[in-house]
């Protein structure tokens, strides 16, 4: 099959994911607003990435920004990280994780 076959599967399935991770994050920093009290953890993490090209660091840091309650920052001068700023933290590998897995399906729909 070739990439761009690939692709034209792989695009939309990855933009169901995003647009329902979209929505979960809307819901919670809705919640965090018309609910009184503060139940925020919010923090900078400098988060991991195993991103090849610029383009795919650019796509990742993009997705993450676009969901609300999390900012990319910066990335490293290497690369290998980005350091994002994210309301909710519950634990540092659990918001890991999160990233990681974003990255993993972007990087399936792009490659």
């Amino acid at each position: 099959m070739s990439v761009w076959l690939r692709r034209l599967v792989r695009v939309p399935v990855f933009g169901v994911y995003f647009f329902a991770a979209f929505v979960q994050a809307n819901l919670r920093v809705a919640w965090e607003v018309v609910t009184p009290g503060y139940a925020m953890r919010a923090g900078i993490l400098r988060v991991p990435i195993h991103t090849a090209t610029n383009w795919e660091t650019m796509l990742l840091a993009n997705a993450i920004s676009l969901t609300p309650g999390t900012l990319t920052l910066e990335v490293s001068l290497d690369g290998a990280a980005l350091y994002v700023h994210a309301l909710f933290i519950d634990s540092r590998e659990a918001l890991e994780a999160e990233i990681a897995d974003l990255e993993r399906r972007l990087l399936w729909a792009l490659r």
